[in-house]
């Protein structure tokens, strides 16, 4: 990202250096009568150089080197578990057979450089959804790429009783950097969110204990979400997609 603007900077710096060379070393004494005036071209330059200087030093030093995609999509509003930052919201879509579902999209994004692997568990008030099978628990498990941006798709059955309903829900995240979290793409940080115990080993193999109701959820996060209504009270567990919305690929490799 800006990768042009940063070179048009650099120019304009050394361009300003140059101008202070020649305002304070050379004008003095082969070109004293320049037009406006000597003095004038000597601090003008040296203000227009400390200005460069300041904008090189945020422009590479303290700047975000990704844009907060995932403020665009959740009006800043959003939690975090150790770098990955996340928030569900719900849709409604047809299936193949044109049938509607209540989808929860599940938008994450990852502040750092580093690969991660994530685990998110979503447990609904009085059974507002479920996920396949009647489940009344809602598990996501996947990998985000460093500075990554990105929504996963599961659609959930909503029972006729909380169909127009808002329905508060418990969420936890587990998160964990493999390698290294390495360089902070995003510096605008979520809402804490707590947490559960994962087997990484198993992470990506989903259990009915997982869907049970019998994680312990830490000190979770609790959001609100309005159930559509029209949509069916049942879903298929083939419906999970997970969609990389990332536009950003070649930024995040250069700064990765």
């Amino acid at each position: 990202m800006h990768e042009r603007r940063n070179l048009i900077a650099i120019l304009a710096f050394c361009a300003s250096v140059v101008w202070v060379c020649f305002a304070w070393l050379v004008a003095p004494d082969y070109a004293p009568n320049l037009p406006p005036g000597v003095a004038t071209h000597q601090w003008l330059s040296l203000g227009v150089t400390i200005i460069m200087l300041a904008l090189l030093v945020y422009y590479l030093k303290f700047e975000d080197k990704l844009p907060d995609d995932l403020a665009r999509v959740t009006a800043g509003n959003y939690l975090e578990r150790e770098g990955l930052c996340f928030m569900p919201v719900v849709r409604v879509r047809e299936d193949k057979a044109g049938h509607l579902l209540a989808e929860i999209s599940l938008y994450y994004q990852n502040r750092y450089s580093g690969e991660c692997e994530v685990v998110i568990h979503m447990r609904p008030a009085n059974h507002g959804f479920a996920s396949h099978r009647g489940a009344p628990d809602v598990h996501f498990a996947f990998r985000c790429p460093g500075g990554g941006f990105g929504v996963v798709h599961q659609p959930v059955g909503v029972p006729p009783e909380h169909q127009g309903e808002i329905v508060e829900v418990l969420i936890g995240a587990a998160v964990r950097y493999p390698k290294t979290h390495g360089t902070e793409l995003r510096s605008h940080r979520g809402q804490r969110c707590g947490t559960f115990n994962v087997d990484w080993e198993l992470a990506y193999r989903q259990t009915q204990h997982e869907l049970g109701g019998e994680i312990v959820l830490r000190d979770p996060a609790t959001i609100h979400l309005t159930m559509p209504e029209g949509v069916a009270a049942g879903v298929s567990r083939a419906e999970f997609t997970v969609e990389s919305l990332d536009a950003h690929a070649e930024a995040r490799r250069a700064v990765g």
